[in-house]
C-alpha cells in the first residue's frame, strides 16, 4: 500500500512546470537567435531551416505545455481538496498535518490515513461534504511512503 505525505501532496506538481517553462524559454531564445542570424546572412539558408525547425519544436512544446496546464489545473483543484481533508483530519486527531499520510492523491471513498496514533479510514457522507473517521488495525501492512 502506498501512502503520500502531506508535503508531497502540496508540492508534487510544481517541479515539472519549471522544467517545461525553462525548455520553452530556451527554445524561444534559440529560435529568435537563429532567425536573426539568418536575416543578417541571407545567403546561408541553413540558418533559415534551423530557425524553422526550432520554431516548430517551440510550437510543439507550447502545445504540450498548454495541455499540461489544463490537466495541472484540475490536478491542483483535486490536490486542494485532499489537502483540505488532511487538514481537517489533523485537526480532529490533534496532530500536525505534516505527520499524516494518505493512500490517495484525490478525495474518494474509503481513503486511509496513517497517523502517529494509528490508521484511520475516512468514510464520506452521501453528499461528500462530511466524513467519519474509523480507527483501523491493519494485518501485516506493507507500507510504501512517498515523501516530497
Amino acid at each position: 500500500m502506498t501512502f503520500y505525505t502531506y508535503g508531497y501532496l502540496t508540492t508534487q506538481h510544481s517541479t515539472w512546470q519549471y522544467v517545461r517553462i525553462g525548455l520553452l524559454i530556451a527554445l524561444l531564445v534559440v529560435s529568435i537567435g537563429l532567425f536573426i542570424y539568418y536575416l543578417r546572412h541571407q545567403w546561408n539558408v541553413k540558418y533559415k531551416d534551423l530557425s524553422i525547425i526550432t520554431a516548430t519544436l517551440l510550437l510543439l512544446v507550447l502545445g504540450l505545455q498548454i495541455n499540461s496546464l489544463v490537466s495541472l489545473q484540475s490536478a491542483t483543484k483535486q490536490t486542494g481538496q485532499i489537502t483540505a481533508t488532511v487538514q481537517q483530519v489533523a485537526k480532529q486527531l490533534k496532530v500536525q498535518p505534516a505527520k499524516l499520510s494518505v493512500n490517495a492523491t484525490t478525495t474518494g471513498s474509503d481513503m486511509l490515513v496513517k497517523s502517529p496514533k494509528g490508521y484511520y479510514r475516512l468514510v464520506y457522507s452521501s453528499d461528500g461534504a462530511s466524513f467519519v473517521l474509523e480507527k483501523l488495525t491493519l494485518e501485516h501492512p506493507q507500507i510504501k511512503l512517498v515523501k516530497e
